[in-house]
């Protein structure tokens, strides 16, 4: 096989081939023979199917698999290609005396120069948990887990909750009504000023009324496009109204599964520092990937980038006339977009690149167990089962993503674990 490669680009190439007829049709003998494997044809044995019926029945696919065959060895050996690209076969003579002769486009992956990623310096921003903190997250708690009571003599307090009918009208016109909404005098409903609202529900009995004046919010999905904007009248009917008791010391220990109210505490303190390891841990791999990205410029393969690009915009072009863009005003917004998609198709696959150098070179690898381990993962997060999540992730073709955000994931502790962190100043 004679094999010729002109580069087109930093990082695209033309490959030309040609497979000598005798090899190209020992080739596609055994590609039909494997196809004819399992056919059953009355009057022949398994495996015993005529040439001619199994040329007719698989003779294309049988030559596209040859063409794959001999392309993969030539870019095994030969070249580092960018993922599996499509075979373009219009016009390839396969019947030729000299044997097959094929050209193809191929998209390259880049030449990087890698500089020091070892030893990076980087700050620490880990600070330990106040008190005050640990404080301000049980009050919040005790609210979350405060239990609801009918209020006594003083009425709804403020941060009570009271059960309304809710009724807009304008010039005499019912324009918006519900009933059985549940709210507290601290969230006003929309377009009602919020000091206004929660002075007129604080204090208020069973069977209260009020009346505000507001403007109907200009984007309010549910009232009539004339309304939308206009000044109204806002009425208010207490239907119910409760006092919130918030949990106590005891509820607050049993909740965080502690022996009492000082040990919840420490509990708090534990949950909420390893919290904000984690996200430190996080800034500083992001920080340090990012510090890899600035030091290293590179070419990137045009056809690649465009191909995204286009396929991004594709999208964008739905979503905006979807939102009812059209004409001129639809392709004024792409065209504003337009580069900052490109922007993000340039970063992430210059990203993309570097996190694979930097994994090749120090024998950072994806096993199936790590797969397995984060198949399993999703599952339970999603409550479901592991054959549904393989299931889905196979069918619409995922896997390869999961294993780059896998990747990713190592390289990025590895840049960390490597790197020089001080200590907070």
């Amino acid at each position: 096989m004679e094999v010729t490669c002109n580069n087109t680009g930093p990082c695209e190439a033309r490959i030309s081939f040609s497979i000598p007829r005798d090899d190209f049709d020992k080739a596609l003998a055994q590609a039909l023979t494997e196809s004819g494997k399992n056919v059953r044809m009355k009057g022949f044995r398994a495996g015993k199917v005529p040439r001619s019926f199994l040329e007719k029945q698989f003779g294309a696919e049988a030559r596209r698999q040859v063409v794959e065959h001999f392309r993969q060895a030539i870019e095994e050996h030969e070249l580092k290609p960018v993922g599996r690209q499509a075979i373009q076969l219009d016009g390839v003579d396969f019947d030729t005396p000299e044997g097959l002769q094929h050209e193809f486009e191929v998209s390259l992956r880049p030449t990087i120069e890698m500089g020091e990623y070892k030893g990076l310096e980087l700050e620490s921003e880990l600070s330990p948990v106040l008190d005050e903190e640990i404080d301000q997250a049980l009050d919040d708690l005790r609210k979350q887990q405060a239990t609801p009571q009918p209020v006594g003599d003083e009425g709804l307090p403020s941060d009570g909750v009271a059960v309304l009918t809710l009724r807009w009208e304008r010039e005499g016109e019912v324009v918006f009504e519900r009933e059985g909404l549940r709210m507290s005098p601290e969230s006003a409903p929309p377009g009602v000023d919020p000091d206004e609202f929660k002075d007129a529900l604080t204090g208020t009995q069973i069977d209260d009324e009020r009346e505000l004046n507001f403007t109907i919010p200009a984007d309010f999905p549910e009232v009539a496009e004339e309304h939308l904007g206009q000044e109204a009248a806002c009425h208010i009917k207490i239907t119910e109204a409760f006092e919130m008791i918030p949990a106590s010391d005891e509820d607050i220990a049993k909740l965080l599964e502690s022996d009492d109210y000082d040990a919840a505490r420490e509990t708090a303190r534990k949950q909420m520092q390893e919290a904000r390891e984690q996200q430190e841990v996080q800034r500083q791999e992001g920080v340090l990937l990012q510090q890899v990205l600035a030091a290293h410029d590179f070419e990137l393969p045009s056809t690649m980038v465009e191909e995204q690009v286009s396929g991004r915009v594709q999208q964008l072009t739905m979503q905006l006339s979807q939102q009812g863009l059209e004409g001129d005003d639809l392709e004024a917004e792409l065209t504003k977009q337009t580069e900052a998609v490109r922007d993000e198709v340039v970063k992430g696959t210059k990203a993309l690149f570097l996190v694979s150098e930097l994994a090749e070179r120090e024998g950072l690898e994806v096993t199936q167990e790590d797969m397995t381990g984060e198949l399993a993962q999703i599952a339970q997060r999603n409550q479901a089962s592991m054959e549904e999540v393989m299931n889905y992730y196979q069918e619409n073709r995922l896997m390869d993503q999961v294993a780059i955000e896998l990747i990713e994931r190592k390289v990025r502790n590895f840049l960390r674990e490597n790197a020089n962190i001080q200590e907070p100043s």
